[in-house]
């Protein structure tokens, strides 16, 4: 990881899952703004949408019933992803957009990924978020260069960026011990 991405991610607390948002912080956002550049912020906004749904969908499916750290971790994932994925519906609307209405595959993507990594146990678990989150990652840095985002959607993208660097590591730290 280059050291700017470092400086980005230790910028923001990933120990909050869910940010604070208040009612003045949802505004209209597409006025004055180039078709182009428009076309741009949807694309990439429906992107990050659908990620996160994937994302979402595939924590779920691998909590399992045991009562351990490890599950724990694993909720509190999810639900940083589904913060996440309500940042980016907000944004959507914001700028007069619908979601992607073919994201349902995302979700099936999403079982798939985290239903099969169950069956293969912990450590298989891990290593599925750990590679699905590293793929987050690159794609956070690709959209945040190539898109000319408003300073307030900037600021979520790489908040939520950051807190994938924290599930790399989370996952990796669990790895490494022996709790899986």
């Amino acid at each position: 990881m280059c050291s700017q991405d470092r400086q980005k991610k230790d910028d923001y607390d990933i120990s909050i899952i869910r940010p604070q948002v208040r009612n003045e912080n949802i505004r209209i956002r597409a006025n004055g703004m180039s078709p182009s550049g428009l076309n741009k912020i949807k694309k990439g906004l429906h992107t990050l949408h659908t990620l996160e749904l994937m994302a979402i969908t595939i924590y779920r499916f691998q909590i399992t019933k045991k009562p351990s750290e490890y599950n724990r971790q694993i909720i509190a994932a999810m639900l940083n992803e589904m913060t996440h994925y309500q940042d980016f519906q907000v944004k959507l609307y914001e700028y007069g957009f619908k979601p992607n209405i073919f994201r349902w595959a995302y979700w099936f993507v999403g079982f798939i990924f985290g239903f099969c990594s169950r069956l293969m146990g912990e450590r298989a678990i891990l290593k599925t978020g750990i590679w699905v989150e590293t793929k987050a990652v690159a794609h956070y840095k690709e959209l945040l260069s190539s898109i000319d985002w408003d300073d307030d959607t900037r600021k979520i993208i790489e908040k939520d960026q950051s807190d994938e660097y924290g599930h790399i590591s989370r996952w990796e730290n669990l790895l490494k011990s022996d709790k899986a």
